[in-house]
């Protein structure tokens, strides 16, 4: 029987549930899978699975890890316990010492090296990141202090920078709440968004893999690269904006759209219960309910959720059937595709439309600022500074006179092949496309390879014809994606045995050995690193001088409020020759207001501030009362006190 037969004899014979769902039927034949939702059988001769044990041309074995396939993912299904003792007893192969020491093994060296990576990755979060913290880094619990203040979701006399209302932001304000606003509630927030990630980056690997070791060291590996660098460090752990948040969306929306996969799955499987098959429809509905929301929350989170998820993930969806010529354009299936995608589609657009309606007119102006187009005179230049830009990127540093053979040149050596690597393996992986199978590991795979080329054209659109190419750090997105498909595509070509699986193994090396250098400098990072940090230092000034309010320019405002616990306060303004005013850029109105209580506030300048701003009238009409200043980390710094509010209402 023909493909277009077969079609055309699921699309006439289906039931009214069938015609509800929301995945597309199975058309099976005894060894060919021609489905949307339900994976392969696959041939023991072929697979080398992490966790399960493989007979060449042994159907039984192949019946078998079909059976344990059905127990995991639809635990309703009612298998005789005697009949499987009896089967097993005929037919499973005697198990072999080797196997199952290597499947010890896998998961031994998988889970230290996860745990190794995760306790690094949590020591930079919870301890070595306050050397590093600085004004960037407030924005996230900024954005939830003016939710606290205001006690709605956004706060009109706020000036935000972005609108993510699903971020961790919002998980900050019952941080808050419990911790105050200050560092603690920022780590244990932070804290959370990394065990989200690495929770369902283990899950969603796991779901393209087939086990747990490959998922485990896999995201291990990924959270390794992600400390490469201050810059990396800083936008995946020092705060939460729309560049991780991007990746998080997509790993946890391939996630559950791969649960959705199974559920349906199960429904089709043979000799099932009425009952059983109801409670499977039921669970699949609930799952297709959540995915709804998830991509309803998402779309909340505007423009920049919807270019960095929203398209990237519905567009693979669409895409990897589309382009399936075994896929006939015109049947139910097809419309079932279709129909799930636009209204995924459609659930982002509600989000983004109601969280229109909560803002009423408000504007974010960098937000704003990054979707426009730059002067295309500049294109050719951004586009020849993209390699370097990548690079530096990904750890590599300028080390002028250093001998290749020494130490530092040998690193330098490792992270130039790790991030030109990084590169080249999801270009290997998108050639390896019509090699992935019909399975759902295959189809994730697939739907990998859509995303990634979908985020690279959002972000090398904004990076050459935009203004992105300001900030190397906002490649981030390509190098995640980048990293999900590589590090799936080597687990991939070594569980298949594909023609690249040596190569692909030897390839990744580089990227591996990058990632445990970057795990090494950052557990040399010492604990009280932080008091070099120079906000740090200001504020030990501040407190000497027995001042707990006043302003400084962004770079020394909202950092110094963030590490004293709010205990000195510090807000943001603009100096030049002109004069100092209020910036209304990450601040609330209220706190400019006149304390009545307060008796001293303070103008904390670097020497050039001070130079300008001390030419000005305002300076010369409303001189401070006391001068003091101070050299931290071999930079000037003037404290000018006054015995009232400058800038107050």
């Amino acid at each position: 029987m023909d493909d277009n037969t077969k079609n055309t004899s699921a699309d006439s014979g289906e039931s009214p549930e069938e015609v509800l769902d929301f995945t597309e039927e199975a058309a099976e034949n005894t060894g060919e899978v021609l489905d949307f939702t339900e994976e392969a059988a696959e041939n023991t001769g072929e697979v080398l699975d992490f966790t399960e044990d493989t007979a060449d041309g042994n159907e039984a074995a192949a019946d078998e890890e079909k059976a344990d396939e059905t127990a995991q993912d639809a635990p309703e299904a009612e298998i005789s316990a005697e009949t499987a003792a009896e089967e097993k007893e005929v037919t499973a192969p005697k198990k072999d010492p080797a196997k199952i020491i290597g499947r010890i093994a896998a998961w031994l060296v998988s889970a230290v090296l996860l745990i190794f990576v995760a306790g690094v990755t949590v020591y930079y979060i919870t301890t070595a990141s306050k050397a590093e913290f600085h004004a960037d880094c407030t924005d996230t619990i900024t954005w939830a202090e003016a939710s606290v203040e205001s006690g709605h979701l956004y706060n009109e006399d706020f000036t935000y920078a972005c609108f993510l209302p699903f971020s961790t932001s919002t998980l900050m304000i019952p941080l808050i709440h419990i911790f105050g606003f200050g560092m603690t509630a920022h780590i244990v927030g932070m804290t959370c968004f990394f065990v989200i990630l690495t929770v369902f980056m283990i899950l969603m690997m796991r779901e393209i893999t087939g086990s747990f070791p490959p998922a485990m060291a896999g995201t291990a590996i990924f959270l390794s690269i992600t400390l490469a660098t201050k810059k990396l460090r800083e936008i995946f752990w020092g705060h939460t904006i729309y560049y991780s948040l991007g990746i998080l969306f997509l790993v946890i929306g391939v996630y559950l759209f791969s649960r959705l996969i199974t559920a349906r799955s199960a429904r089709k499987k043979p000799n099932k219960e009425k009952k059983s098959k109801v409670g499977i429809f039921i669970h699949t509905v609930l799952i297709f309910i959540i995915l709804s929301a998830f991509m309803f929350l998402t779309g909340m989170d505007g423009i920049t959720g919807f270019t960095l998820f929203t398209l990237p993930f519905v567009g693979a969806i669409f895409a990897e059937y589309l382009v399936n010529p075994k896929h006939r354009l015109f049947s139910i299936r097809s419309l079932r595709v279709t129909f799930v995608s636009l209204f995924f589609l459609v659930m982002s657009i509600l989000g983004n439309a109601l969280n229109n309606e909560l803002l009423d007119g408000m504007k974010a102006g960098y937000q704003d600022a990054n979707s426009e187009f730059s002067d295309y005179n500049t294109w050719h230049g951004h586009l020849q500074g993209l390699p370097l830009a990548w690079m530096k990127l990904l750890g590599v540093q300028n080390l002028p006179d250093v001998m290749f053979t020494k130490e530092k040149g040998v690193k330098n050596i490792i992270f130039i092949a790790a991030s030109i690597l990084i590169a080249v393996l999801p270009i290997v992986a998108t050639f390896c496309y019509k090699k992935y199978g019909t399975d759902k590991k295959g189809r994730l795979m697939r739907m990998w390879v859509w995303m990634h080329w979908a985020v690279t054209a959002v972000v090398m659109m904004g990076y050459v014809c935009g203004i992105l190419s300001v900030a190397d750090w906002r490649l981030t997105p390509v190098v995640g994606t980048s990293l999900i498909l590589s590090i799936s595509f080597v687990f991939w070509a070594v569980s298949r045995k594909a023609d690249v699986a040596r190569i692909a193994v030897i390839l990744f090396i580089p990227v591996f050995a990058a990632g445990m250098i970057s795990c090494d400098e950052v557990r040399k990072m010492k604990k009280d690193g932080y008091k070099q940090n120079t906000q740090y230092k200001l504020a030990e000034f501040l407190r000497e001088q027995n001042l707990d309010r006043g302003y400084a320019t962004f770079w020394n405002s909202h950092a110094i409020t963030l590490l004293t616990d709010n205990k000195i306060k510090v807000y943001d303004i603009n100096v030049s020759d002109s004069g100092a005013y209020v910036r209304g850029y990450q601040s609330s109105k209220k706190w400019y207001e006149t304390d009545p209580e307060q008796e001293e506030y303070f103008i904390l300048l670097t020497d050039y501030e001070f130079s300008q701003y001390s030419a000005s009238d305002d300076y010369k009409n409303d001189p401070p009362k006391r001068l003091t200043d101070t050299v931290i980390n071999n930079v000037g710094y003037n404290l000018l006190v006054y015995d009232h509010n400058m800038f107050g209402t």
